[in-house]
């Protein structure tokens, strides 16, 4: 009989399945041994195509969102502001073209692409956050995750 964690995985993988249209290669359901994601909802734009993916690092979990330097410089984003399911804001993390530079060191980033982290908790955590790319206040963008990262246990 498979456990719990094998049947969430499956049925997530699943319904990743049917949402992969909705958020890019990163959110359209990525499973690994520690975390599933998978996008709910897009908005209209196209700058969160690459999509966003909580990961477990260490036992902190992390929200990754990627955006191309070109399409942050053409519709002057400026940050990723993220809520919460109850619609607070949690998290403001700026965002400049000019990030490419360091970026360029470390490890996430690709060509032509800037890599942003959040810190969200320690694992186990489950959660939903709408991610809104800004210019000023105006939202360019948005894109809706639910995750769930689960304890480490032994497998």
């Amino acid at each position: 009989m498979p456990s719990r964690r094998q049947l969430l995985a499956a049925v997530g993988s699943a319904t990743a399945v049917g949402l992969a249209g909705c958020g890019g290669s990163g959110s359209g359901g990525s499973a690994t041994r520690d975390c599933q994601t998978g996008a709910v909802d897009h908005g209209d734009g196209d700058l969160l195509d690459a999509g966003a993916q909580a990961f477990v690092d260490g036992e902190d979990v992390r929200l990754g969102v990627a955006l191309a330097v070109e399409d942050v410089r053409t519709h002057d984003v400026d940050a990723l502001e993220l809520s919460d399911a109850d619609g607070r804001l949690a998290h403001f993390v700026p965002v400049s073209p000019g990030d490419a530079d360091v970026m360029a060191n470390k490890g996430r980033a690709g060509d032509g692409q800037l890599y942003y982290e959040q810190y969200l908790g320690e694992r186990p955590l489950h959660g939903r956050y709408r991610i809104e790319a800004v210019a000023g206040d105006r939202t360019v963008d948005s894109l809706t995750i639910e995750f769930n990262c689960f304890a480490d246990v032994d497998g």
